[in-house]
């Protein structure tokens, strides 16, 4: 009587297909995680820009609303434009006004401060500190970092026009948008818009 026996076990082909299949997997998994991965990156880089931005944006809003002569008895605004904001503001709280100047420059927003020296006080231009406060901001013609509004204001009316004279300026405007950037170059977070309108306290509203 013939009898047939069969080996047991697996053969290459079966062997290549399931090594196939667990590298496929493997893959998909890795490709998964990293997505997670990059989207933690960009929420938590989003949120933190957020926040920077926005206590930046607070600061900002504090200097100008305490805006007040100079220690040499200058008008307590300097200059203004769309782009830049000049002032006085005691921001050391030392009793006397630094001379704080925000303004925008390829797509930053830096602030400029010269302390007073001497005697008389000056405020030397050399002596400016200046650094950047707001990185990938985003600022056009259109859509002015500052814009200014005279005592006339309630709510609705036209910023005042070009040439402003500083004495009328009794309300603020700041107004940017910022774009975070991450290290990856295939995400970006979405544009974050932030504005804020100031009063000057310290100025007569006549």
């Amino acid at each position: 009587m013939n009898t047939t026996s069969r080996q047991s076990g697996f053969s290459l082909i079966e062997v290549l297909v399931v090594v196939a299949i667990a590298a496929g997997v493997v893959l998909v998994v890795s490709n998964f995680s990293n997505n997670i991965t990059g989207l933690d990156v960009l929420v938590n880089s989003e949120l933190q820009s957020k926040s920077d931005v926005s206590q930046t944006l607070q600061i900002m809003t504090e200097e100008i609303h305490s805006a007040s002569v100079s220690a040499n008895g200058a008008y307590a605004i300097d200059s203004a434009t769309g782009t830049s904001f000049a002032f006085y503001s005691d921001i050391n709280k030392n009793g006397q006004a630094e001379h704080v100047r925000y303004f925008y420059s390829t797509s930053t927003i830096y602030k400029g401060v010269i302390a007073p020296s001497g005697t008389p006080p000056t405020y030397p231009t050399s002596s400016e500190v200046i650094t950047d406060v707001v990185d990938n901001a985003i600022v056009t013609t259109s859509s002015p970092l500052f814009t200014y509004y005279d005592s006339s204001y309630t709510g609705s009316q036209s910023p005042m026009t070009y040439p402003i004279a500083v004495q009328s300026i009794r309300l603020v405007k700041v107004a940017f948008t910022v774009q975070t950037n991450t290290t990856s170059t295939k995400q970006k977070s979405p544009l974050q818009y932030f504005s804020n309108l100031i009063d000057l306290r310290n100025l007569d509203s006549n």
